[in-house]
C-alpha cells in the first residue's frame, strides 16, 4: 500500500515492509532529482522505524549519544549491536528480493552484495554467504558519521539511510569496511604518536592495529579462494 506521507504511514500502523517501502521511495525521488518527501527524517519519525525494525522502545537512533548507538566492543572497535544490525540487514535483504533496491557498480549489477553478511552456510540469489555479520556492524557504526555527529547531519542516524551509505561504499569494494578498519586504526595511531600519548595508549593501538590487518589479510584469502 502506498502512503500520501509518513505520519499517515504511522497513523494507519503500516508494518515495516511498509515504512521501509516508504523510505526508499523517497530516498530513490530524491536521487532523480525529482519531488520527494524527508518527513521521515525527524527524531519522532526515526524512532518509529526503529520500533518497526524491532528495536527496543528507548532505542531511536536519532536521540542517543553515538557511543550508546555503536559501544566499543573486545576488538578496539565500535560496532552497532549484533541484534539491530542483523534486523537492518534483513531489512535490506527483503527490499533487494522485491526489487525495491538494486546496487550497482558504475551501471553493472551487483546483485550479490550483502552475501558477505548473511549468515555462512546460507546461500542468496545462487552464491555462497560468508556470515561477516561484523563486519556489517562495524560499517554501520563507521557510517553514522553521516548522522548527527559531524556537522554535516544527512541520515539523522536513520537506520536505512545509514545502511544505505553502507551499500554504496560496498558496491565499490566488497572489503572496503575490511580495508577502511585498517586505514582508521592506522590513522589513530599516528595521531596518538604525534601526541605523545602514554605507551599504554600506542600499544592499545598497536594490537588493534595487527586484529585488523589480521581481518584484512583472511577476508582477502577468502575472496581468492572463493574466486
Amino acid at each position: 500500500m502506498a502512503y500520501a506521507s509518513y505520519e499517515q504511514a504511522i497513523a494507519r500502523k503500516a508494518t515495516s515492509d511498509g515504512l521501509v517501502k516508504y523510505v526508499v521511495e523517497q530516498a530513490s525521488l530524491l536521487g532523480e532529482g525529482k519531488n520527494a518527501a524527508i518527513d521521515f527524517l525527524d527524531r519522532a519519525a526515526v524512532g518509529e522505524f526503529c520500533r518497526a525494525l524491532g528495536f527496543a522502545a528507548d532505542r531511536n537512533w536519532a536521540a542517543l549519544p553515538l557511543e550508546e548507538i555503536s559501544p566499543e566492543d573486545e576488538t578496539g572497535a565500535k560496532v552497532v549491536p549484533a541484534d539491530e544490525a542483523s534486523k537492518i540487514l534483513a531489512c535490506v535483504k527483503v527490499m533487494f528480493s522485491r526489487g525495491k533496491l538494486a546496487p550497482t557498480n558504475e551501471g553493472s549489477p551487483a546483485p550479490h552484495i550483502l552475501n558477505d553478511f548473511l549468515a555462512a552456510g546460507t546461500a542468496y540469489r545462487g552464491k555462497k554467504c560468508l556470515g561477516h555479520l561484523w563486519e556489517w556492524r562495524y560499517a554501520l557504526a563507521v557510517e553514522l558519521e553521516h548522522g548527527r555527529y559531524r556537522g554535516t547531519n544527512v541520515t539523522n542516524n536513520h537506520p536505512l539511510l545509514t545502511a544505505l551509505v553502507v551499500l554504496a561504499h560496498l558496491s565499490e569494494d566488497a572489503l572496503y569496511y575490511a580495508r577502511l578498519w585498517v586505514m582508521e586504526t592506522e590513522g589513530e595511531l599516528l595521531t596518538a604518536q604525534l601526541e605523545k600519548a602514554p605507551f599504554k595508549e600506542i600499544h592499545e593501538t598497536l594490537e588493534i592495529l595487527q586484529r585488523a590487518q589480521e581481518h584484512k589479510a583472511k577476508r582477502i584469502a577468502e575472496k581468492l579462494a572463493l574466486a
